[in-house]
């Protein structure tokens, strides 16, 4: 028996140039999208276009229904406009959505909605509801004003779904999760952090930010700052500097930031031995800096400029990384010509090569906000990037944007090995926990009376076998798909890690490092404190 929703579409619209985005959903989301006429015993749900043959009788058929516009005429350039939009505080407009105001862009400027009887608006722009709902003998019906966005070949999801543009898609993907087509899995609260890429422990301070300054106000205005360190300046530590990070764990955190941060480190060809001396070298001197300062360092690697390639990804997980962190659309920029990056955006993480990757944002820009919304509406981490120049104008910068995502509701702060380790999914069927993870190595709470396990399969993770320990130390061995009971003893409300097999032993290298490496370093971190100083 299958456990894919069914979905009729309207016949007429097989030919719309939307279709792609449909093929895409079906990659992402156990969903199938039938063009026909016929309406079948097990169709779930209708895609309604408006004005189509059929369209009043799909809507007494008794099955919930999604009805849209034909195609909007657009220009040639395809430019986008930008729009003001305020979502009702109805109960089907989903998180974060729900009484909150956005402008972005949509391509084609919508026609409001004549609301029909009984109709209800959802989401109103200058013109008149955008979006709404009603409700005949228990079966909701919506309408959206936007047609379906359309994913040309050269472009992939992440155009349409993104911080600029995703106004089209939310009528989509909330009826998608109220009929179900979405899975219901529980998860972890909102989970957040801000990451700089390239300070280091020099000194107490690293070009416009202080660490004295900023551990203060993370702690009075509730958020973690990570700092993607490099491996190579891991040669020096202040001691005092250190100290301020072993102090504020809870505030500040390292992680790791290439190995030499030379151009596109991660993002070129390299034989399979140069990739892993690479990595073996970051990870070495990562754990002489713990072996120093008694600081520990989050296993996930934010490549430098965001470059980092397919192959890349691949060993990250074999040299002892558990995750990487990294923009969706540095993805894409640095693999284009791999198939996968036509679907990137969606899921909590991106399973790439058996790499889990976490996506981010910029700090700065006009969609940062919307970024966020989508992220918390997507369930996905609330990673915000930045550089120290970020930080010319103060550290209100990321107070403001802090105290907008504690707005959104209880938020977890943390460093990226806790996000990483976090992001999962899990729901209960009696005493069976099902969890999907999208890491390699995730903890997990397991609630009272549980004494079963499935490991669900997520998006592009590899059919390997997971290891499941309880804190006790006993473990037992399993494949996706598979009922394993708990190792005993176990009782409810213990702490289990689910944990991916997989990862070699990372051996000792030598220290050698280019010239070039070493003193194009030293420049760009003098050039960096110096600048901060004027």
């Amino acid at each position: 028996m299958s456990n894919r929703y069914s979905i009729r579409v309207s016949a007429e619209a097989q030919n719309h140039k939307w279709v792609d985005l449909l093929s895409i959903l079906e990659g992402l989301l156990p969903v199938n999208f039938h063009f026909s006429a016929e309406r079948r015993s097990d169709i779930k749900g209708e895609i309604l276009a408006e004005g189509s043959v059929g369209v009043e009788q799909g809507l007494e058929a008794g099955i919930t229904s999604l009805e849209i516009p034909p195609e909007g005429t657009v220009s040639r350039e395809n430019r986008l406009i930008k729009i003001a939009v305020q979502f009702t505080e109805d109960l089907d407009v989903a998180f974060p959505f729900r009484g909150r105001s956005l402008r972005t862009n949509v391509l084609a400027e919508p026609v409001a909605l004549a609301l029909r009887p009984g109709e209800r608006s959802l989401a109103n722009c200058e013109q008149g509801p955008v979006w709404a709902c009603s409700e005949r003998a228990g079966v909701k019906h919506f309408r959206s004003a936007f047609p379906l966005p359309v994913v040309p070949s050269q472009c992939a999801l992440q155009d349409v779904l993104g911080g600029h543009r995703f106004l089209e898609m939310v009528p989509l993907l909330s009826w998608f999760r109220l009929m179900g087509a979405i899975p219901s899995y529980h998860g972890l609260p909102l989970s957040a952090c801000f990451v700089f890429d390239d300070p280091n422990l020099h000194w107490p301070s690293y070009g416009f930010v202080d660490y004295r300054k900023l551990v203060v106000q993370a702690e009075r205005e509730n958020y973690h700052v990570a700092f993607a360190t490099i491996p190579l300046d891991t040669w020096f530590t202040h001691r005092e500097t250190a100290g301020i990070f072993r102090q504020h764990p809870d505030r500040l955190s390292l992680a790791v930031h290439g190995n030499n941060h030379t151009k596109r480190e991660l993002g070129r060809t390299y034989s399979q031995t140069e990739r892993s001396f690479l990595l073996r070298q970051a990870i070495q001197r990562i754990e002489r800096l713990e072996n120093r300062t008694g600081l520990a360092v989050s296993r996930v690697m934010v490549p430098p400029h965001g470059a980092c390639s397919e192959e890349m990804l691949a060993a990250l997980p074999l040299h002892g990384f558990e995750s990487a962190c990294i923009s969706h659309g540095s993805l894409r920029a640095h693999n284009s010509t791999r198939a996968w990056t036509k679907n990137i955006g969606y899921l909590p993480s991106e399973f790439i090569k058996g790499c889990p990757v976490l996506p981010r944002w910029g700090l700065t820009g006009d969609t940062t906000r919307n970024s966020i919304l989508l992220a918390a509406f997507l369930h996905q981490a609330i990673i915000l990037r930045g550089h120290q120049k970020d930080l010319r104008d103060g550290i209100e910068l990321l107070d403001g944007l802090a105290q907008f995502v504690n707005g959104l509701g209880p938020v977890n702060w943390s460093n990226l090995t806790e996000l990483s380790r976090s992001n999962q999914q899990w729901r209960t069927a009696g005493v069976t926990l099902r969890s999907k993870p999208f890491a390699r190595k995730v903890d997990c709470s397991l609630p009272t009376e549980m004494v079963e396990c499935v490991v669900d399969s997520s998006v592009g993770a590899s059919s390997e076998s997971w290891k499941i320990q309880g804190s006790n130390g006993s473990e037992v061995m399993t494949s996706k798909g598979e009922y394993v009971s708990f190792p005993e003893p176990m009782d409810g409300g213990t702490s289990v890690e689910i944990v991916s097999s997989g990862q070699a032993p990372v051996s000792k290298v030598s220290e050698r490092t280019p010239a070039g490496a070493f003193f194009r370093r030293l420049i760009t971190e003098s050039r960096d404190r110096f600048f901060s100083s004027l």
